[in-house]
């Protein structure tokens, strides 16, 4: 089914779970099956853009909740749709859909088409985030053109978890390890040591992470550094002490 928005469509199907695997300990691929009907709806939908996934509630029967995620990459050719989810236990929704998810299981996801970029173009690049941001972060420097140079911090719960990030891109990977983000984070003091190119007109940074390394980045470059807001973008996926439910977005 497609919904028309005016300026661009908005796509919504019911896809089918071929197959799932641990990425590393703590994250979850899960494979859909892309139908040649859907393969036409996902023509114009870019790998790395956001869904919305609507988890079937496990307390009332028939409705379901919703939540925004990385589609980790579309891949038409193989008929697969992949998404990463971040397993956390059974203590969000989505999480606990991702661990009992099995072949046949069907999830209904919205999307919308798009041929715009990830993010702006530019020279430099500094991608920042935990292990939430760590799919779109991915897609992104997949997409990166082999002249630009990026700087990239990630912060997953421990050694095991790190993963290999594929770019044509001049990049520098830094993990840090934290088993208990909900308990506080590096990301904020790493970030803030970069040492940004001076000489280099064309810079982007992207940040996505928990609420409050999130809101202390975005004050650090905007007030103390006067950095321009087309060249930042900043976004909390989560905030501790807080459930997925009152999140206005996560993964």
């Amino acid at each position: 089914m497609i919904e028309d928005s005016g300026k661009t469509n908005k796509i919504r199907s019911v896809f089918t779970v071929k197959n799932k695997k641990y990425l590393t300990p703590h994250l979850i691929r899960v494979v859909f099956e892309i139908d040649k009907s859907q393969s036409k709806l996902l023509a114009n939908v870019r790998s790395g853009s956001n869904n919305k996934i609507l988890i079937p509630s496990a307390e009332r029967e028939g409705n379901c909740l919703l939540r925004t995620y990385t589609n980790r990459k579309i891949d038409l050719e193989n008929g697969e749709l992949s998404i990463d989810f971040v397993a956390h236990g059974d203590e969000g929704p989505a999480s606990w859909w991702a661990l009992q998810a099995k072949e046949g299981d069907q999830l209904e996801i919205g999307m919308k088409e798009s041929s715009r970029s990830l993010i702006p173009d530019a020279d430099f690049y500094l991608l920042a985030g935990d292990a939430t941001a760590l799919p779109v972060i991915s897609a992104i420097v997949e997409q990166f053109p082999s002249y630009v140079t990026a700087k990239v911090i990630l912060e997953v719960p421990g050694k095991e978890d790190e993963l290999v990030l594929c770019s044509a891109a001049d990049i520098s990977v830094q993990w840090l390890h934290n088993p208990h983000p909900q308990k506080g984070s590096e990301l904020v003091t790493t970030v803030k040591s970069v040492a940004i190119p001076s000489d280099i007109q064309k810079k982007y940074i992207y940040i996505a992470a928990e609420y409050t390394s999130v809101r202390e980045l975005r004050d650090y470059f905007r007030t103390i550094l006067n950095w321009d807001p087309q060249g930042l973008y900043a976004c909390s996926y989560w905030k501790a002490g807080q459930s997925e439910s009152e999140r206005p977005k996560g993964t």
